[in-house]
């Protein structure tokens, strides 16, 4: 089996996960705007308790098997059976309590016909959790392929369903064609998984080692990064209770749900796009560092993410600071008008005060992987855990105030920025961080770069087709700018074909 290196397999699950979030955010706003602000409020009070139930049987579970298979290479097979009996039996308890519980929950809720979709929606939770394993498979492997692929299909297949079924179902009413995206979700699971298995299909094991992994020893690693991935499913499912509740104090129910539909959703769907690459590295990262036969050096590979993330997550959250009016009128048009709020100009705000998240959030996925892959489980759960319970903080004293909405979003991105702070703290004990003032020189120009032919830009009269010709001309200065500063030492680029630099160094 061809193995990729640790660029190359960021660029694949990059690539993979870019098609997938376009997909997932096409998705998105053509569903937001078939629904419209009230319709997207609902839809979102489903995802959080769900999306719990989904992270508490998957959650890092891609990463966690990746690094176990990574340590015990020879022992895919044993430690493959073990990891599907354990998550399939708790996968199956999770779909029975989301069953029992979705009546209860959708009358807590404010909203008792939310409950079908619950119903609905629990299959999902046995065949995502089967996915997760078999993704970490073959991430532990160095194959990222089935993962990008699989990924790339489940999204495209939400996509083109969801809004063919939302669009004609939204005819009787916006609750049945909230029905039909749940539909396709369930359906986007379903060829998810297939896509997997004809890939395993192909997989010939062979058995290496004679240790036998014991369950303990594979809990031992994937535990710990479950835990570390829940805390933030959990908050989301708190607010979806703490936030509608409190701010029903100023506003009417249902205005409630809207305003947290804006955050949770229009506006969450655009601070998360620029994690995923983010994300790909800090997947990739964990079972290289873990594998003591690593190819080049653990701090020149962290230094090296860190750049990578650095050079896309900035100039992302620039253009979402600075222009948020833009992507908010691009994207959902006048959609998110309702009750007579300018659902437009709130989420533009929305998204000004969370742009800034983008960055604190993309350096946490990787110094939390970082410290994973060191064994520095606790210390990421700790620091995690701080975070919440300051976002919660912020958002019981301000969200009932004038402050109003605005509190959760100022709340996340606090959360981001302590977590990222106390992990990099971790981080400087066991790395050595070494980017130097003339990186963020070339970087912060770069920036102006942008910033400068966005103004230019923008100045035109705009309309949908001008603005995205405008991003894309920015993006293209902005890569031209990144080369002609050449923000990437020689002995960067030297050095990223590892086996390359091995090899050299070999013959020294």
């Amino acid at each position: 089996m061809k193995k990729n290196n640790l660029l190359t397999g960021a660029l694949i699950l990059s690539i993979g996960g870019i098609l997938a979030k376009i997909f997932s955010a096409i998705y998105r706003i053509g569903l937001t705007r078939i629904l419209g602000g009230e319709g997207i409020g609902l839809y979102q009070l489903v995802f959080p308790f769900y999306s719990l139930c989904v992270v508490l049987a998957t959650a890092g579970l891609p990463m966690a098997i990746s690094k176990v298979i990574a340590k015990n290479k020879g022992s895919d097979k044993i430690i493959l059976k073990k990891t599907i009996s354990f998550v399939s039996a708790v996968a199956l308890i999770l779909t029975f309590i989301l069953l029992i519980s979705s009546g209860g929950l959708a009358k807590i809720q404010g909203e008792k016909s939310i409950a079908l979709c619950y119903i609905i929606l629990s299959p999902t939770i046995i065949i995502a959790s089967l996915s997760s394993v078999l993704r970490g498979y073959f991430q532990g492997r160095q194959n990222f392929s089935p993962s990008a692929i699989s990924n790339i299909l489940e999204q495209f297949v939400k996509l083109s369903i969801g809004l063919i079924l939302s669009l004609a179902l939204v005819r009787i009413s916006v609750y049945y064609a909230i029905i039909g995206a749940m539909v396709s979700i369930v359906l986007s699971e379903i060829i998810s998984i297939i896509v997997l298995l004809l890939y395993f299909k192909k997989e010939k094991f062979v058995t290496t080692n004679d240790k036998t992994v014991e369950t303990k020893e594979i809990l031992k690693d994937v535990l710990p990064i479950t835990v570390s991935n829940i805390i933030l499913p959990i908050a989301a499912f708190i607010d979806s209770l703490l936030v509608v509740n409190l701010l029903a104090k100023t506003f009417t129910k249902q205005t409630s749900i809207y305003l947290y539909g804006l955050q949770s959703g229009a506006v969450n769907n655009l601070i998360s796009l620029p994690t995923i690459f983010s994300f790909a590295i800090a997947s990739v990262i964990l079972p290289n560092i873990s594998n003591t036969k690593v190819m080049f050096n653990k701090n020149f590979k962290l230094n090296l993410s860190l750049k990578l993330i650095l050079i896309i997550s900035v100039p992302c959250a620039v253009c979402l600071i600075l222009f948020p009016n833009q992507f908010i009128n691009l994207l959902y048009a006048k959609r998110l008008i309702a009750f007579n709020l300018n659902g437009n100009e709130i989420a533009a705000s929305l998204l000004a005060i969370s742009g800034l998240g983008v960055v604190f959030l993309s350096i946490n996925q990787l110094f939390a992987s970082s410290l994973q892959a060191i064994d520095k489980r606790i210390v990421t759960i700790k620091n995690l855990i701080i975070a919440v319970v300051a976002k919660f903080a912020i958002e019981i004293i301000f969200l009932p105030t004038q402050i109003g909405i605005c509190a959760m979003a100022v709340a996340n991105t606090f959360c981001y920025l302590i977590v990222a702070t106390l992990n990099y703290f971790e981080i400087r004990e066991n790395f050595k961080i070494k980017i130097s003032f003339n990186f963020f020189g070339k970087l912060i120009l770069s920036n102006f770069v942008l910033v400068a032919v966005l103004i230019i830009m923008f100045n035109v009269k705009t309309n949908f087709i001008l603005t995205l010709i405008a991003l894309m001309i920015a993006a293209i200065y902005y890569l031209l700018s990144l080369c002609t500063f050449k923000i990437y030492e020689k002995k960067d680029i030297a050095m990223l074909k590892y086996r390359k630099y091995k090899t050299k160094r070999n013959k020294n």
